[in-house]
């Protein structure tokens, strides 16, 4: 009896993250392909932020994440190289912002993430002292002060994380169980339907506190 439900429930769960999956492929790909377009054309606003949107639907593996990521680089070094360094920064920016968007109980592209932090610290202090706000004598200690506060480490608690995994599919399954054994052949057994409804409460508690807390 529990081997056929753990069975439909399998099932019904690997649709879902393949339509899921299928479709945020879809877009990431979409985007990427609009942002070369624009890139094609000149257009380099539209192209960050399209290779921006295309990198925030992430998905492991992707050669799109990291072809728009290098894009990104390359608009970044044009920019800087004519010194136009508030777009430089918002190119890098992109890709830092991006993967950090996209982390969970990992974070990707760390080596990316490693790179635009010593050039968005650099492009900084390289805007205060043309501002006049910054010594130039000062530019190596104001870049450890902005690669210090970037370096922080803001990510997702493990445990917290993990929990909040565990209340979505603890979430998910109490409504496969509900429509599965609650409502089995035209028959309504309250019993399974109040274990159900009980899971549910459970996990849809815990998720909603794990996120908060992560």
């Amino acid at each position: 009896m529990y081997k056929g439900f753990l069975v439909k429930g399998f099932i019904v769960a690997a649709l879902f993250f393949l339509i899921v999956g299928g479709r945020v492929f879809y877009l990431q790909r979409s985007h990427f392909m609009t942002a070369e377009g624009y890139y094609a054309e000149g257009n380099w606003k539209l192209a960050v932020r399209e290779y921006d949107t295309a990198m925030h639907f992430y998905t492991p593996l992707s050669p799109y994440v990291e072809r728009s990521a290098q894009r990104l680089w390359q608009i970044g070094e044009m920019f800087e190289q004519e010194e136009r360094f508030d777009w430089a920064n918002i190119a890098y920016s992109s890709i830092r912002s991006s993967f950090y968007a996209s982390r969970s109980l990992y974070t990707p592209g760390k080596d990316w993430i490693k790179k635009c932090d010593e050039k968005i610290a650099g492009l900084n202090v390289r805007i205060l002292i043309r501002e006049g706000s910054v010594r130039p004598e000062d530019a190596a200690s104001e870049k450890a002060r902005h690669l210090y506060a970037m370096n922080v480490d803001r990510a997702p608690r493990p445990l917290w994380a993990a929990l909040a995994v565990a209340g979505f599919f603890g979430w998910i399954g109490s409504v496969i169980f509900i429509i599965f054994k609650g409502f089995a052949h035209g028959k309504t057994s309250m019993r399974h339907a109040l274990y159900g409804a009980a899971s549910f409460a459970l996990s849809f508690s815990v998720w909603v506190l794990a996120l908060l807390r992560a």
